[in-house]
């Protein structure tokens, strides 16, 4: 194979694989002002209710603006609705993923240990970050999108979006969300900021020690790989 001939051959693999990745993003799922949901489809979950833990299946998601529990109603799959936040317990969607109720907001478990017969865990809540989205939408379709961010009922997502003409290609924009990190530890849950997580740590010279590790290693507290970071280094050693 001549130079040029071997030349032109790698340019196509290259514009080929380039396309590839490119198609891969595109299909990236991600949460959008007319469906502000954790996951692109209702799945099927196992619901754990009220103070005897009454196991309720259903087709359910996880949305956005409250981290709360939107489940299917009935056989209509148009018809979607918010449960009510004190009452849900625990969620175990049929992928793994498994949410539990603090302070009424259901937040994902993102590690689980088990130190001395003692459960630990680290859990993620990720809701809208409405200062972005008010920015965003405070002068275009507010109405249209806010209904659905604040909790409106739900059609289908193709339906929604065939229903709002006005919605622009901004509008389709994933939503900006911000993290709030907790840990379970001997029995009580806090939430994962600096000064919770000083006054857990064992003395003084332990505190110390974090300080330095926050500077060192650039944690940030709205970062998953920071946060579990900081766990599997300070409580997963007590």
């Amino acid at each position: 194979m001549q130079s040029k001939d071997i030349t032109k051959f790698f340019l196509t693999v290259l514009i080929s694989l380039c396309f590839q990745v490119s198609g891969h993003a595109q299909d990236k799922y991600y949460p959008v002002a007319v469906w502000p949901f954790i996951y692109e489809n209702f799945s099927d979950a196992r619901i754990f209710v009220g103070k005897d833990n009454k196991v309720v299946r259903a087709k359910a998601n996880i949305h956005l603006r409250h981290t709360t529990l939107w489940f299917i109603s009935g056989k209509d799959s148009k018809t979607k609705l918010e449960a009510q936040p004190g009452t849900i317990n625990k969620i175990i969607f049929s992928n793994g993923d498994t949410y539990y109720n603090i302070d009424n907001k259901m937040c994902k478990v993102v590690r689980e240990d088990t130190i001395n017969g003692n459960v630990m865990r680290l859990y993620k809540c990720s809701t809208i970050d409405m200062d972005d989205f008010n920015k965003k939408y405070q002068m275009t379709h507010m109405g249209t999108v806010e209904s659905s961010v604040l909790g409106a009922g739900f059609t289908d997502f193709s339906a929604s979006v065939a229903n709002n003409n006005a919605l622009t290609r901004e509008d389709m924009e994933p939503l900006q969300t911000k993290n709030t990190f907790y840990i379970l530890k001997d029995g009580e849950t806090f939430e994962a900021r600096e000064s919770e997580i000083l006054s857990h740590l064992k003395d003084k010279e332990e505190r110390r020690v974090y300080r330095g590790f926050t500077r060192s290693a650039e944690i940030l507290y709205g970062s998953e790989n920071s946060m579990l970071n900081v766990y599997k280094t300070f409580f997963l050693k007590q």
